[in-house]
């Protein structure tokens, strides 16, 4: 498929943008009305099935986003972005989460007061959403992606969408404040800004320079979704439905690396 646009959004917007997310989690976090902000966000969200919640906190996992965005490219350059962020992102997530070990709304409230779905997740690894910096991450490389190749542009807008759903999903589920989701949000912006820049620097820009690539990340990502517990049973169907997209990616991938050009048929 013919690019179109493979510069990343301006990086001065995108990095204020997330400079602006990062600071209001900070003042959040520090203001004596967190608690009942998180009280208020939780509740509110009953307003929506718990099963709708579970959906779409699960979509916000690792493997889920290695699916969702490496089935976006027909080549191996949704792999190679994805790929790239999820190194970035869980290193930033899994540095700052135990340098700040800071408690779950589970540790700090009432557990009757919240409203859970799921195992309920109760430690010092709050700050930031995990779920959050992955979501905004798949948003950030969703819309390089659809401009990368000539996509419709509305749906860069049911990106943005869906990856804000996915942080606030933490909220509603009971597993993050508000201030943990809003930093996250502001770093994940960041790393899928990186993210797409990073692989232009690759030897190789050729979108099926590594045709192994995306079969391998879409294999992990199908073997996860069948295999891990995720602690949300009314995802359990959703969770298959991902492994089943990634797993008909792939085939159809095996399929096409076998039709692909070799060197002696190249005209």
């Amino acid at each position: 498929m013919q690019h179109t646009d493979t510069q990343p959004p301006n990086a001065r917007f995108w990095f204020a943008v997330a400079a602006l997310l990062i600071a209001a989690g900070t003042l959040v976090h520090a203001s004596d009305n967190h608690p009942s902000l998180m009280l208020g966000l939780n509740h509110a969200a009953q307003l929506l099935p718990d099963t709708f919640w579970s959906c779409i906190t699960v979509s916000g996992l690792g493997w889920a986003v290695l699916i969702l965005v490496s089935v976006m490219s027909r080549g191996d350059l949704g792999a190679r972005i994805v790929l790239t962020a999820f190194i970035l992102g869980g290193i930033v997530t899994h540095s700052l989460k135990p340098w700040l070990s800071l408690p779950r709304p589970g540790e700090v409230l009432s557990l009757d007061a919240l409203h859970f779905i799921g195992n309920p997740v109760i430690n010092h690894h709050s700050m930031p959403s995990g779920h959050a910096l992955a979501a905004m991450c798949m948003g950030t490389l969703w819309i390089c992606l659809i401009r990368a190749h000539a996509y419709p542009r509305w749906l860069e807008a049911l990106s943005w969408a869906i990856a804000a759903t996915i942080a606030a999903s933490r909220i509603a589920v009971g597993a993050h404040w508000p201030a943990d989701v809003l930093v996250g949000s502001g770093i994940g912006l960041m790393v899928g800004w990186l993210a797409w820049r990073f692989p232009f620097a690759w030897p190789r820009r050729n979108e099926h320079a590594f045709p192994w690539l995306p079969v391998l990340i879409e294999s992990l990502g199908a073997w996860a979704a069948f295999t891990f517990d995720e602690g949300m049973p009314l995802a359990l169907l959703w969770q298959w439905a991902l492994g089943s997209i990634a797993i008909a990616s792939l085939l159809w991938r095996i399929r096409a690396w076998w039709t692909l050009p070799t060197l002696d048929q190249a005209p």
